[in-house]
């Protein structure tokens, strides 16, 4: 199957590439890493490998979503950052692994909040905040389309 250039509002282009479609049943997922309306970014593992996904069209109602390969340094980092938050903030981003939400608690107060500084909040509270290490650019391994975002 061909993959299409995607966009995100936000995002660059992925390059057309020609990959081949994972069903969200090889995927493991794990949770969310951009929302804004409903799900735009996360981690899953596939074949035992932790990957980076994006949407990268959602014009129709299975939204499709790009695979992006980590290395082992990269898992390793991005797992390190979402521990970090999941500490100062709950594990309200968690997923189980069929890709719903695990029912997890935000425990951010309003003191925390604060402590952030205008600009993040401001990003958070429009849509534009991104995690500190962005894998978007990371070679696309494949895709999934799915409803449950």
């Amino acid at each position: 199957m061909r993959f299409q250039q995607c966009q995100v509002f936000f995002a660059p282009p992925v390059n057309t590439v020609v990959t081949s479609e994972i069903t969200t049943g090889e995927l493991t997922f794990h949770w969310v890493a951009g929302y804004y309306d409903d799900v735009l970014s996360g981690f899953a593992s596939w074949q035992g490998r932790l990957c980076y996904f994006e949407v990268c069209d959602d014009t129709t109602a299975n939204r499709r979503f790009s695979i992006h390969g980590l290395s082992d340094d990269e898992a390793l980092k991005a797992t390190q950052e979402y521990e970090k938050f999941k500490a100062r903030h709950g594990d309200h981003n968690d997923l189980l692994p069929d890709g719903s939400y695990a029912g997890g608690k935000c425990v951010t107060t309003w003191e925390d909040v604060a402590t952030m500084g205008d600009e993040i909040v401001s990003a958070m509270a429009n849509g534009t905040w991104q995690p500190s290490t962005s894998y978007r650019l990371n070679p696309v391994i494949g895709w999934f389309t799915s409803s449950n975002f």
